[in-house]
Formats: structure tokens, C-alpha cells, sequence
């Protein structure tokens, strides 16, 4: 989950000990140790639904990478095409976009011009072909990713 420092702070730093945490390019990532689910997961569901993070109000939308070049950020966004829940919890991509957007000017701040790219599904499918090739080479090297 790529996060801002408001959001970290906000909604997981109390929880860091369950959780693998890095900062990259002003993005703060976060992942789960152990195979552990988020934090702020419950039995009822998601305890911080109502006020959850932008990367989590983007599902099935993901970012990618984001790249800061002369003066704009790149934030790469796709759907994943395989992905049953895509047809039920889409959300339009122009809401996508404005959040996005917010996520921009959050990490960067108001002055960057922030660039949304959003992946066609060829481009898609190739890079969740790739995932999925990199996932089962790992696997059998013994290492969990």
C-alpha cells in the first residue's frame, strides 16, 4: 500500500511492529509481515473504512511506482482485467483521476504538475503475466515473496 506521511501517521503508525515499512520517493509503502493481513482489518471488516487511505478508496485501481522529473510526478495507475471484483466495485475513472490527483498533492505538495498515466489493458495483462511468471520463480527458489 503506498501511503502519505499523514496517512501512515494517521492510520498505522500505533501498528508498525505488524508491519514491513519503507520510504520511497516521498511515498511511504507498507507491507505485512508474516503474511499477516492490514492492520486495521477486523473480523466486521475495516475499522477505518469510512475515512480509509487513498490507495485503499482507489481499489481496484493500483499505483504504481511514482517518478518525479522536472518539476511533475508520474503516478501510474491500472486494473488489474482479471479481477472479479473489478466489475463490482469499480469505481469511474474520472473519481480514479481526482484521487489520484489528491494523492499528488499530499506527497508533493501544490506547486508539482501532477501527470496520471493510466494503462491500457494490453500493457496490463503483460505485467500481471510477468508478476505471476516472478512469483512462481521465487516459489520454487523457496523464497515467499
Amino acid at each position: 500500500m503506498r501511503l502519505s506521511k499523514d496517512e501512515f501517521e494517521k492510520y498505522f503508525k500505533d501498528r508498525e511492529q505488524d508491519l514491513l515499512v519503507r520510504e520511497e520517493n516521498k511515498v511511504i509503502k507498507i507491507f505485512s509481515k508474516e503474511g499477516k493481513g492490514c492492520p486495521n482489518l477486523e473480523q466486521k471488516g475495516c475499522r477505518i473504512y469510512r475515512d480509509r487511505p487513498i490507495d485503499c478508496r482507489l481499489y481496484p485501481y493500483q499505483m504504481m511506482p511514482l517518478y518525479e522529473t522536472r518539476g511533475k510526478v508520474k503516478i501510474r495507475l491500472y486494473i488489474k482485467p482479471d479481477c472479479i471484483e473489478n466489475r463490482i466495485f469499480n469505481i469511474p475513472e474520472n473519481d480514479a483521476r481526482a484521487l489520484v490527483e489528491e494523492f499528488g498533492r499530499k506527497v508533493y505538495g501544490d506547486k508539482k504538475i501532477i501527470v496520471q498515466v493510466f494503462e491500457d489493458k494490453f500493457f496490463t495483462k503483460l505485467r500481471n503475466k510477468i508478476e505471476t511468471l516472478l512469483v512462481k520463480f521465487f516459489q520454487k527458489l523457496g523464497i515467499d515473496l
